[in-house]
């Protein structure tokens, strides 16, 4: 009876020990859950969800084991983890290209029937306050809006640069010579574009993204078969772009203006690889006449 005693002793601590390991295991479970890093968004259908990015320590998110390889570990496209440390108390964190953002959701000031905004873009809409920083930490972007998770933000930065970009237009110009009619082998023709200012251009896309463009040269095709040379962007009469015919004949003579493109958001640099950095006009030409220079004798 005493020897049963103890074996019921026995496996009673024995019970107790597995609960304790369990829970311990259980709690460590829920470290490991919440390691990811995962953020939070109101999908379509107006159901809160959460988007992992990260495994757990020590996974590489591949079915177990510490070794290399993918999976796992996905970086984010902004800098997600600085947009949590500035704005701790907001309800979710996510990406917009390049832009870092945060959402109050849902936001705790809601607009008047006066000002209320036009109806939600899809159904499970929701109205949110956000607010978003650009890569060098500037303000890209705040205000109320409509919310339907990240899937549906639209553009990406860089498609917001590359629709800037399509919002170039260069100037009208002609190419315009000096002597304006014929000229003389051996005797310098300039060159010049007439019609464009030496300002900038600019086009613009959503979000304060802009692309400028900077006069950078004039490149000019005598025509002769000498082929292309690049002179400075020259608006004006100038010998700043010459060129010397060394054959009479007539000719047909090109040119294009060059600008040289960089892009922006609210005023702020924005540099993203892969994005054009020039633009060319189309070509304009014009006609000239090269002549033999003819020697008077004066009696």
């Amino acid at each position: 009876m005493a020897g049963r005693g103890r074996g019921a002793t026995t496996g009673g601590l024995l019970v107790v020990l597995a609960m304790v390991v369990g829970l311990l295991s259980f709690l460590g479970a829920g470290r490991a859950a919440a390691d990811p890093d995962c953020d939070g968004y109101v999908n379509a259908d107006g159901d809160f969800v959460y988007d992992c990015r990260e495994t757990t320590p020590g996974e590489n998110g591949s079915g177990g084991g510490s070794g290399g390889g993918g999976g796992g570990n996905t970086e984010p496209a902004c800098a997600l983890d600085w947009v949590k440390e500035h704005a701790p108390g907001a309800d979710e964190w996510y990406c917009m290209g390049q832009n870092a953002c945060w959402v109050n959701n849902p936001t705790a000031y809601y607009p008047t029937p006066d000002t209320w905004p036009e109806e939600p873009p899809s159904e499970g809409a929701v109205y949110v306050y956000r607010y978003c920083y650009a890569p060098d930490g500037s303000v890209a972007s705040e205000g109320y809006t409509w919310y339907t998770g990240p899937e549906d933000e639209g553009p990406s930065i860089e498609e917001l640069a590359l629709q800037a970009f399509g919002a170039l237009s260069t100037p009208d110009f002609s190419l315009a010579h000096s002597p304006p009619r014929n000229s003389i082998i051996y005797i310098d023709t300039w060159w010049w574009a007439d019609g464009p200012s030496s300002g900038t251009i600019s086009g613009s896309a959503a979000l304060g993204v802009v692309a400028v463009g900077t006069p950078s040269h004039i490149e000019v095709d005598p025509g002769d078969g000498s082929g292309v040379m690049t002179c400075d962007f020259v608006t004006a009469e100038s010998d700043a772009c010459s060129y010397t015919y060394d054959r009479a004949g007539d000719y047909t003579s090109r040119g294009r203006l060059v600008y040289d493109v960089h892009f922006e958001q609210n005023g702020s640099p924005l540099d993203i690889a892969g994005l054009p950095d020039s633009l060319e006009s189309g070509w304009q030409e014009s006609t000239i006449t090269v002549a033999e220079s003819q020697a008077v004798v004066v009696p």
